[in-house]
């Protein structure tokens, strides 16, 4: 508590010293955007970016609705503003004003895409447009209940969306992150979200069981190969016990061989190692 009261301190002071900065005129912006761009002079992007650092607050302030801290949402602009001042070219007739505050704008909303939800929001520029319109959406939806549908045909229409994605948009807006530990306090512990989440990992005793086959199938494997020639071992192994086998001709071109004799020699050696388990009676202990 003491330290979001000190926070909010330094957020205040913060704001009340960059609204007193003033703003750069035209001459003075050109100035300090050409020493910056061509000789990297630090002096001129820190007055470039303390100069326009109330437009950072101005637009971190209409984004507060979505409950992010106020300090992470300007710095999140200063972010955009300093990108603005490595990507701006002094050449074109624009301010750095109206060039700063569309990265300002965007790298406050990246920030808030990543950290609204767990499950990521959206990807897409429709998605992301959608999900700071929907409150105009959701509005105009409640004004007019009767006609939701095409309201949302309406928008989806114009974002070249589904209007299913305006719907999910709408359970991932309006449904917040819970823990999975969370106690509700008008039900028994035992009906936690963590309670119904089903383990798909397998039990202490078939991690055990599994294990011993593995090593017991790749020491059979191991005999069983003894009866094979350099060959033929190496054409069972390019050909099944590889993650990527090759095909019989690429083999036959390593080997200096013909496709249909690399085959008779995968064929022999599969009746050779078959053999050698029936003989061993290790059938049922690798199957």
């Amino acid at each position: 508590m003491y330290d979001d009261l000190l926070i909010q301190q330094a957020n205040r002071k913060f704001v009340s010293n960059a609204m007193k900065q003033p703003m750069l005129s035209l001459k003075e912006e050109q100035k300090a955007t050409i020493k910056w761009k061509k000789r990297k002079d630090l002096k001129s992007l820190h007055l470039l970016v303390s100069s326009y650092e109330k437009l950072v607050i101005s637009t971190a302030v209409k984004f507060r609705k979505y409950g992010l801290p106020f300090g992470d949402l300007i710095q999140e602009g200063n972010i955009g503003i300093l990108k603005a001042a490595y990507k701006f070219d002094p050449k074109i007739k624009v301010r750095f004003s109206t060039y700063a505050i569309w990265w300002i704008k965007s790298s406050i909303q990246e920030f808030i895409l990543r950290n609204w939800s767990i499950v990521r929001i959206g990807s897409t520029s429709a998605q992301k447009f959608l999900f700071f319109q929907f409150s105009n959406i959701q509005n105009r939806i409640n004004n007019l209940s009767n006609d939701s549908d095409i309201i949302k045909k309406e928008f989806a229409n114009k974002l070249h969306i589904k209007i299913s994605d305006i719907n999910k948009m709408s359970e991932s807006t309006f449904k917040k992150d819970c823990q999975i530990d969370h106690t509700n306090s008008n039900s028994d512990d035992n009906k936690n979200p963590i309670n119904f989440l089903k383990d798909t990992k397998p039990l202490p005793e078939e991690v055990t069981i599994n294990d011993d086959f593995d090593k017991n199938r790749k020491l059979i494997l191991k005999e069983t190969l003894k009866v094979l020639n350099n060959r033929e071992k190496y054409i069972i192994i390019k050909r099944h016990l590889t993650y990527n086998p090759i095909t019989l001709e690429a083999i036959g071109k390593e080997l200096n061989l013909s496709k249909e004799r690399v085959r008779q020699l995968e064929y022999r050696s599969m009746l050779k190692i078959r053999k050698r388990i029936l003989t061993k009676n290790l059938k049922q202990d690798l199957f």
